[in-house]
């Protein structure tokens, strides 16, 4: 933050009457834009209309805030405009009171949302107020940011927002002439007042549909924010891997979905050029599966032009579906886990000393692992007991399969992801993402339209990357897309991952606070502690966090059931991996 004048005093917290105000914005939202930091942050655009009077019966977000004290001085009228922005009645009006009647109309408390690290409170926020009285300026942690798209993006360490105020006196009164746009939320009402919808594309197959999560706040309006973003088009992560069946430029026409006894019903402007039997009813699809979700929805009817689109069934899936038996390196063979047996696959080779990272294509046909010393990956075909080199390098991460039939690594100090065709022939994609990170590991989603990869920076500092895959017209993995969405910036370490999911991770991280744990991840959103095992090495996952397993170092397996850890006794096993 630039430095202020060098006369000024420094407030480490508000005076009573502001610390009042300062914790019921705790319960709430205070107003605030991200101008500037230690870490870059999106400083322009919206993320939509807020209407308190839209709230749903759950949503704890009216606060009643005081409007400014007779005679406050600069720093109370300051931490009471962030109070104040907690109360959205008549569009910020108390709020606005702190502020000067001229840049009342200018503030813009919707540019912006960003949320305060998880037990972080505006109390331990300082002021650094000129001698004067007409500046003042905060500095505030940063945990997340909604950008204006409405994505989750973690702001990573020592991210801070430098917010400036500036004052005039009005009639006697101090008054703010000049504030950031925005909103800022702590974690806990960020989890309160927004929830996350999934706004579905198709892989270009049209075979899967792909959730693109963003965040909303919980209004009756929903419905309408979530189909307007949806027509926009996918996030920047997704680009070149997903397509919409909306014709581009389609809009709300007319501009609000409207939602009656569980129906509700769309219109579409007229899109130009004609809209074909079979992209009509992938469009219904499309809206069908990203509305559902809203609670209070059960049926989506869609219009265009004053005509009824009518749902072909295309019959794409939300998910891929596996086999629900992990496998699992075992008495130096890859074996199934059933119950709590460890059962070798038919005919699986005997494999050498240290083998690891068993991997198996989504079909069952084929098995691949990872040598001791990481300099091959081997693979056999289901039944036959000869396994081949597939991949040959220097220091290879272990082996992912896609839907397509493609096997995914990568070499560790790389800068290029690998895949290698059932028939063997192999392609490198570019991840200039990347840069002079080390890849740990990487996961092919199921539908095959993203990959997460986990890597290191010199420091041993770890994230966790996911990006779309583009593919050609016969599904060769083409490129990355350029924009990774970045994943696991609030652990101090992040040592293995697996797709829970289409839209969920499951990881093994360390948050600071003790050892390495599992955890659950949203993409896009933050992570949710799954309890507590001892020295977890390996943690995989198929469609939910009910299928969830660890192994451990030692060869202990431990499954995840009715929200408690279960150690699987028997046999030493070790890499647990589903299908992928």
């Amino acid at each position: 933050m630039r430095p202020l004048r060098s006369a000024h005093r420094t407030r480490p917290q508000a005076r009573p009457r502001a610390r009042t105000r300062v914790r019921a914005a705790l319960a709430g939202a205070c107003a605030l834009a991200l101008l500037s930091g230690c870490a870059s942050i999106p400083d322009s655009g919206g993320i939509g209309r807020i209407d308190v009077g839209d709230a749903g019966p759950n949503v704890q977000s009216r606060i009643e805030p005081d409007g400014p004290a007779e005679d406050a001085d600069p720093d109370e009228i300051v931490r009471g405009f962030l109070t104040a922005g907690a109360g959205y009645s008549n569009n910020f009006a108390v709020a606005r009171s702190f502020l000067t009647d001229d840049f009342s109309d200018r503030w813009n408390p919707q540019a912006q949302v960003a949320v305060l690290p998880s037990g972080v409170s505006l109390d331990s926020v300082t002021s650094e107020i000129t001698s004067n009285s007409q500046r003042i300026a905060l500095s505030v942690p940063v945990g997340a940011t909604l950008d204006e798209s409405r994505i989750y993006r973690e702001a990573g360490d020592n991210t801070n927002s430098s917010m400036k105020f500036s004052l005039r006196q009005v009639n006697g009164q101090w008054r703010i002439s000049k504030a950031p746009d925005g909103l800022l939320l702590s974690a806990t009402n960020f989890a309160t007042l927004f929830q996350s919808y999934a706004l579905y594309y198709y892989t270009p197959d049209y075979k899967n549909l792909v959730p693109d999560v963003r965040w909303f706040i919980r209004s009756p309006s929903t419905a309408t924010e979530v189909i307007a973003e949806l027509l926009r088009g996918p996030s920047d992560y997704l680009s070149g891997a997903v397509v919409s069946a909306a014709p581009d430029g389609t809009q709300l026409d007319p501009k609000s979905v409207t939602v009656s006894e569980g129906r509700a019903e769309v219109g579409l402007a007229r899109p130009e050029g004609s809209l074909d039997d079979r992209t009509a009813g992938r469009l219904v699809d499309q809206l069908e599966a990203s509305l559902t979700q809203i609670s209070s929805i059960t049926s989506v009817s869609v219009t265009s032009a004053g005509a009824e689109l009518d749902s072909k069934g295309g019959g794409a899936d939300s998910s891929v579906q596996i086999d629900s038996r992990p496998i699992v390196v075992s008495d130096r063979r890859i074996a199934t886990v059933e119950g709590s047996a460890f059962t070798p696959v038919e005919r699986s080779p005997r494999l050498p000393v240290g083998a690891r990272d068993p991997a198996v294509a989504i079909d069952g046909s084929v098995y691949a692992y990872l040598t001791k010393d990481g300099k091959e990956i081997r693979h056999f075909s289901a039944g036959e007991g000869r396994d081949h080199q597939i991949v040959r390098g220097a220091q290879l991460v272990g082996p992912s399969f896609d839907r397509y039939g493609w096997m995914w690594t990568a070499e560790a100090s790389g800068k290029s992801l690998i895949a290698v065709s059932s028939g063997g022939d192999s392609t490198r994609l570019a991840a200039k993402f990347l840069g002079d990170r080390t890849i740990r590991s990487l996961h092919v989603s199921r539908d095959g339209s993203r990959v997460g990869v986990l890597s290191a920076d010199s420091s041993g500092r770890q994230r966790l990357d996911i990006v779309g895959i583009a593919r050609s017209g016969r599904s060769e993995p083409a490129r990355l897309a350029a924009s990774p969405l970045t994943l696991g910036q609030e652990f101090t370490s992040l040592t293995e991952f697996s797709w829970a999911g289409a839209d969920t991770v499951a990881v093994l991280g360390n948050t600071g606070d003790g050892g390495v744990q599992p955890f659950s991840m949203q993409v896009s959103g933050p992570a949710s502690a799954l309890g507590t095992i001892s020295d977890a090495a390996r943690i995989a996952a198929a469609e939910d966090l009910r299928s969830v397993r660890v192994g451990t170092a030692g060869g202990s397996l431990y499954t995840y059931s009715g929200g408690s850890w279960q150690k699987i006794v028997d046999a030493k096993a070790y890499d647990p991996a589903y299908a992928g």
